[in-house]
């Protein structure tokens, strides 16, 4: 399985008061909190640990698991600028994450390298139609990539919220993830 997250980061900085107090605290493990504060940059850092969180739980919710807000019971590690592991229930993941200027983009999953991401800057500016095109890409490129009739491609949400690719209305044997924020989506699959 695979879950993924972008966080924009120009968005981010104008939305989020991440320096109030309590906040930390309420997202973020003791662990966690002392990765900020010993970074040589805190927001990156943050936002890198809550891409992490974020990519980790879209697979915990793919492998059954039960919705929850609770992040501190999701604990991120950093192993390398790119490389890290999240735990959250009985679950330990890799995460793979990529820094750059206006966005952090995270994967989770047992094993990063099977996983096929693209990402976008979008023009739209509403979420509704943000998801609606990065949606329309994910099927575009997943039947190329398989060789499959865009036609027979369709792609439904559980009533968990977990995308689910059907191929001529019968469910694909594989995972997927989307997201978006601000000006930048992306989504992931798991090579079949």
């Amino acid at each position: 399985m695979v879950g993924n997250d972008i966080v924009d980061i120009h968005e981010t900085r104008r939305s989020s008061n991440w320096e109030r107090p309590g906040f930390l605290q309420k997202l973020f493990t003791v662990k966690e909190q002392s990765l900020i504060a010993t970074s040589n940059d805190p927001f990156v850092t943050l936002w890198r640990l809550w891409s992490m969180k974020e990519s980790a739980y879209k697979v915990y919710i793919q492998a059954g698991g039960i919705r929850f807000f609770n992040p501190t019971k999701i604990e991120c590690s950093l192993n390398s600028l790119k490389i890290g592991q999240v735990k959250i229930a009985a679950i330990t993941l890799k995460t793979k994450t990529s820094i750059q200027a206006n966005y952090i983009y995270s994967t989770a999953s047992e094993d990063c390298s099977t996983v096929v991401t693209r990402i976008f800057k979008l023009i739209e500016s509403h979420p509704k139609k943000q998801g609606l095109f990065m949606q329309e890409q994910l099927l575009y490129d997943y039947a190329k990539n398989y060789s499959l009739k865009l036609a027979h491609l369709q792609l439904k949400k559980l009533v968990t919220g977990v995308p689910v690719f059907y191929y001529k209305k019968k469910p694909l044997i594989t995972s997927i993830s989307i997201t978006h924020h601000g000006k930048y989506g992306a989504y992931s699959f798991l090579k079949l």
